[in-house]
């Protein structure tokens, strides 16, 4: 024993030195161990669920314009306005109703006069160029179609209609969306609970939802868009929501 005092008096550096390195190893030791047991009791699996419904457009809106360009105001008002009237006698012929025709304003533009080399002549009106735009917008989806479909006879009459094709629309989204939610949830769940069973293991409690945006396509299409899809080319209609799902691991 006089002989270790004896030792740690003439190296006293050497003797704190090694007690130092032991009582690191203890504590290094010691955060090892907590620190794989705090990472065994973080293992958690995220699992994605996903629900489709189809379903059918409840609403129809069909855009279409005039246009007109003639030498002066009045000329250009007069052929502008028998071609809206045109149009509007064909929608109620053809079994439109008032209300779901809306008119949009005049507008007007004047055209430069061309100079004999074919510049614009800014400081001269060489013509007026009047448009007005008109919106169609039902939730008889098929009366609509059929009227969109005839409107083709205005062309042959010489009126230049310049048509959008029909947006078809869904406006119950609000009300499907926690339904869809409700089973993409499930589906996730049950995803979850039989791949952690194929290995051995059960899941634990839930830690963190996700809910994507919802993909609105056409039947079977496989679109997908970080922004969300919303297709309006087709009356019928795919709805698809998606959510990932995270447990705990037991």
């Amino acid at each position: 024993m006089s002989e270790r005092l004896s030792r740690a008096g003439r190296f006293p550096q050497l003797f704190l030195g090694l007690v130092v390195v032991s009582a690191g190893l203890t504590v290094g030791a010691s955060a090892l161990r907590d620190g794989l047991r705090a990472r065994s009791s973080q293992h958690a699996i995220t699992v994605t669920g996903s629900a489709r419904k189809t379903i059918v457009s409840d609403t129809v809106v069909w855009r279409a314009s005039l246009t007109t360009t003639q030498p002066t105001p009045a000329e250009a008002s007069k052929e502008l306005a028998a071609w809206v009237g045109r149009v509007q006698s064909f929608l109620r012929g053809a079994g439109a109703i008032d209300s779901e025709v809306r008119l949009n304003p005049i507008s007007t533009e004047t055209i430069p006069q061309l100079t004999p080399d074919g510049r614009a002549d800014s400081g001269k009106v060489g013509g007026y160029k009047l448009s007005r735009g008109f919106e169609v917008r039902s939730s008889r989806v098929k009366e609509i179609t059929d009227i969109v479909q005839k409107s083709s006879t205005l062309l042959g009459e010489g009126i230049p209609l310049t048509a959008q094709p029909p947006e078809y629309l869904y406006a119950q989204l609000p009300q499907l969306r926690p339904d869809l939610l409700a089973e993409a949830s499930r589906d996730a769940k049950t995803r979850g609970d039989r791949l952690v069973a194929a290995a051995g293991g059960r899941l634990g409690k839930l830690q963190n939802v996700s809910a994507g945006v919802f993909q609105i396509t056409a039947p079977n299409a496989t679109d997908t868009s970080g922004e969300g899809v919303y297709d309006t080319s087709t009356i019928d209609k795919d709805v698809t929501a998606v959510v990932s799902l995270t447990f705990g691991m037991r």
